[in-house]
């Protein structure tokens, strides 16, 4: 079911194209949430979908009925806004501003029912601002006062509610409190918000839409929208972007801008395994270093984010030892390299000859990076991986315990290919 949707729609402020070809729709229960830059039109869109802005063509559809059809009190009980920012410049009460949300349901003369107030009740309580209703809206927190807006727009009893960055001027924790009552609230309306963070979004909402110059650039889950690549191309830097361990959605982290680039025509080998190369994996793509790695556990983290980056990787199938073939792939690479790095791994008989291997390359300049500071590995080889690794160790291998300081050695003129 999809009570909005939108249909070609252009907008214009004057002689300046603001949206063009916008198209997309909402389903009831669903969250989409509107991402882009500054003045890629996100305020206006839902500007145009209340009807405060005309749109130059397109269809904006309610339930298959045309937006422009309807009267301003149909509309008002079927669409609510909460805007980001409003000044109420009257002494009310907290009370008094949620009834105002059931003013399109009031006839003109009448006054308020038992059943308004128990609605505006209601919207108190689920909007956690019951304990303030006798309280003037000039006496509260800015969070107290957001949450007395969305409480208004929820006594409207909308099939649609619109978001304009409702929660970007409040603290954190204002922000999830905000959202979590539109998550729970989210089950038999459409929300449609626009939002400034990017894992806020990635957290909350069901679809993403991203906004380029005017269009629609992107649209789909979080993880589809959501990619190092899109961010690169929308807002101008380098990201990480993973997934949530606990949530499996996406969560962006910006990338050392200083980096960025730093890599380029350089070659990195890294050793990895468990898990402990992933985040490695994407800042050396990030600073734009050619990366290989393995040989792998076709199970591992790593292996699959290796995958999902596109960068060469040597696998061998579960509980299968490193094979000559492998290795041979293995020491190309390392011969091409400029550098190697081994990441604090745990080291067992399956993937020792991963590290001993590079004691054929005393040339070569080699890193033990951990991102936490330590870079001990765990030997379960009773001894023979710490044996290898001292060695290494004694022909010059540098600890790293932090990604920035490993990025700036990496990229090192002497490191470098000449």
């Amino acid at each position: 079911m999809k009570p909005i949707e939108i249909i070609g729609v252009d907008v214009s402020y004057g002689a300046k194209k603001i949206l063009e070809e916008i198209s997309f729709h909402v389903d009831k229960g669903e969250i989409l949430g509107i991402i882009g830059p500054n003045g890629s039109g996100k305020t206006t869109l839902l500007r145009a979908m209340s009807r405060v802005v005309a749109r130059d063509r397109g269809e904006i559809l309610l339930d298959s009925h045309d937006l422009d059809t309807l009267g301003h009190r149909e509309l008002a009980r079927r669409v609510a806004v909460v805007p980001q920012d409003i000044s109420i410049g009257f002494d009310y009460t907290v009370r008094d501003v949620v009834m105002m949300g059931r003013h399109p349901h009031i006839g003109r003369l009448a006054s308020e029912t038992a059943r308004d107030v128990e609605i505006c009740e209601r919207a108190m309580r689920l909007a956690n601002v019951a304990h303030l209703a006798g309280a003037s809206v000039h006496d509260i927190s800015g969070g107290e006062r957001q949450r007395v807006l969305i409480a208004r727009a929820l006594a409207q009893e909308p099939e649609i509610l619109l978001l304009d960055e409702a929660t970007s001027n409040l603290d954190v924790s204002h922000q999830v409190e905000i959202l979590n009552i539109i998550r729970d609230l989210a089950g038999g309306i459409a929300v449609v918000s626009v939002f400034h963070d990017l894992n806020l979004a990635a957290y909350y909402c069901d679809r993403l839409l991203l906004l380029k110059d005017r269009k629609v650039y992107a649209t789909g889950a979080p993880a589809d929208v959501l990619t190092c690549e899109n961010i690169r191309e929308i807002f101008g830097m380098e990201t990480l972007v993973r997934p949530h361990p606990l949530t499996g959605r996406p969560y962006v982290l910006p990338v050392y801008t200083k980096t960025t680039g730093a890599g380029v025509n350089r070659r990195v080998h890294l050793v990895c395994g468990g898990g402990t190369g992933s985040d490695i994996l994407y800042l050396l793509r990030a600073a734009g270093f050619t990366v290989t790695c393995g040989v792998l556990n076709v199970l591992d983290t790593d292996y699959g984010t290796a995958v999902h980056l596109g960068i060469p990787v040597v696998a061998e199938p579960p509980f299968h030892g490193i094979t000559t073939a492998s290795l041979a792939a293995v020491r190309e690479w390392l011969d091409r390299a400029d550098a190697i790095v081994v990441t604090a791994m745990p080291i067992g008989p399956g993937n020792l000859d991963n590290i001993r291997v590079l004691l054929d390359y005393p040339e070569k300049p080699l890193f033990l990076y951990s991102g936490n500071g330590s870079v001990r590995m765990e030997d379960c080889t009773g001894g023979e991986a710490d044996k290898v690794l001292a060695e290494i160790e004694a022909r010059g291998a540098v600890r790293v315990g932090g990604a920035e300081v490993l990025i700036t050695l990496l990229s090192q003129q002497q490191i470098g290919r000449e």
